[in-house]
C-alpha cells in the first residue's frame, strides 16, 4: 500500500493527541470513526443512536456539495480529515479526494478507511502544499476551521480553488453571549461576528448559510453522560480505596496535586463530576453553521 506524504516539519500537536484518543473512545461506542457531532432531527437522543446521528450529519452536509452539470465529479480537498470517514463517503461517490491531516494515528485510520483511493498529506493546513498546477472544486472544512486562524483559513483555501471552487464550512461559531469564569463553556470556535466581518472583509459570496445548532445540540449532553459515567466509576474506587488501601489514596492524592495545578483539578473535577454541559449552555454559546462561500474571481 502507498504511504501518506508527511510534511518535512510535521510536529505532532495535542491537538492531534486529542483527536486520536476521541477517536477510540468514538469507535469503540459506536463501532464507526466519525469525530462530529450527531445530526438529531427526528432522532432518539441516547448513546445508542450516536452513530446514527452522526451518519444523519454527513448526509446532511453533502446536501451542500457542488452541484454540476451531468453529476460531476469533484476534486474535494478534505482539510482536517479526521479518520477518513466522510473522504470514505467521497470517493465511494467518485470524488477524488485529498485529506490534509496533522495526526499519524488518523492517517492511517484514513488511509484504511478510504482503501488508499485518497491522497493523505501528514500536515497541518497552513503547511499544506499540493502538488504542482493542483486546484479544486471544493475545500472542505467538516469541523474542522475553528483549529485554524480565520484570515489563514479562508484566504488558503482560496489560493487552492479552481476558477469555479467553492468553500464548504461547518462549524461551530461562539455567540455574543458573555462568560465568566474558570469553566470552559462548551462549543467553541471563534465567533460568528469576526468570521462575518472577514468574509465581507475578504469579499467572499455566501452562496448558503444555514444554522443547524438546534440539531446537532443534543450531542454535547451525551458528552457529559459518559464523562459523568467516568467520574462514577473513579468515585466508587475512592469509596473502595478508603477503607481497603489509605495508604496507596494517600498517595494518589498527592500525585494528583503534584500533576495538575488547582486550575485544571477543578476543570477536571467539573467535567467529571458536574452537569454543566448541557444542550442549552450550548445553545446559548454558540451558533453551529453552515457556510458555503465562493472566493472572488482571480
Amino acid at each position: 500500500m502507498k504511504k501518506y506524504r508527511k510534511s518535512a516539519n510535521y510536529q505532532e500537536s495535542s491537538q492531534a493527541v486529542g483527536l486520536d484518543i476521541a477517536l477510540k473512545v468514538v469507535s469503540f461506542i459506536t463501532g464507526k470513526e466519525h469525530l462530529h457531532y450527531g445530526y438529531w432531527n427526528e432522532i432518539n437522543v441516547n448513546l445508542e443512536n450516536l452513530g446514527k446521528a452522526q451518519e444523519a450529519y454527513t448526509e446532511h452536509l453533502f446536501k451542500y456539495l457542488p452541484k454540476g452539470k451531468n453529476k460531476k465529479k469533484l476534486k474535494i480537498l478534505d482539510i482536517g480529515g479526521g479518520s477518513g470517514q466522510i473522504a470514505k463517503y467521497l470517493v465511494d461517490l467518485g470524488h477524488q479526494v485529498t485529506i490534509v491531516i496533522p495526526s499519524s494515528i488518523l492517517a492511517e485510520h484514513a488511509k484504511k478507511n478510504t482503501m488508499d483511493r485518497a491522497k493523505i498529506h501528514l500536515t497541518t493546513f497552513e503547511d499544506y502544499m499540493p502538488d504542482k498546477d493542483i486546484t479544486f472544486d471544493l475545500c472542505l472544512y467538516a469541523e474542522s476551521f475553528q483549529y485554524i486562524p480565520i484570515k489563514i483559513a479562508l484566504k488558503k483555501a482560496a489560493q487552492l480553488l479552481n476558477e469555479n471552487g467553492e468553500i464548504l464550512i461547518a462549524d461551530c461559531f461562539r455567540s455574543k453571549q458573555e462568560h465568566t469564569g474558570i469553566f470552559r463553556k462548551p462549543g467553541g470556535g471563534p465567533s460568528l461576528e469576526s468570521m462575518e466581518s472577514e468574509i465581507k472583509r475578504q469579499k467572499f459570496e455566501i452562496i448558503a448559510k444555514a444554522e443547524i445548532t438546534k440539531a446537532v445540540a443534543p450531542s454535547i449532553e451525551l458528552e457529559q453522560q459518559f464523562y459523568n459515567t467516568i467520574g462514577f466509576c473513579i468515585n466508587r474506587i475512592i469509596r473502595s480505596l478508603k477503607t481497603t488501601r489509605p495508604i496507596t489514596l494517600k498517595v494518589l492524592g498527592i500525585l494528583y496535586i503534584i500533576l495538575l495545578n488547582k486550575r485544571r483539578r477543578l476543570r477536571l473535577e467539573d467535567r467529571l463530576f458536574e452537569k454543566t454541559r448541557s444542550k442549552d449552555l450550548f445553545l446559548r454559546y454558540n451558533h453551529y453553521m453552515i457556510f458555503k462561500l465562493k472566493p472572488p474571481r482571480k
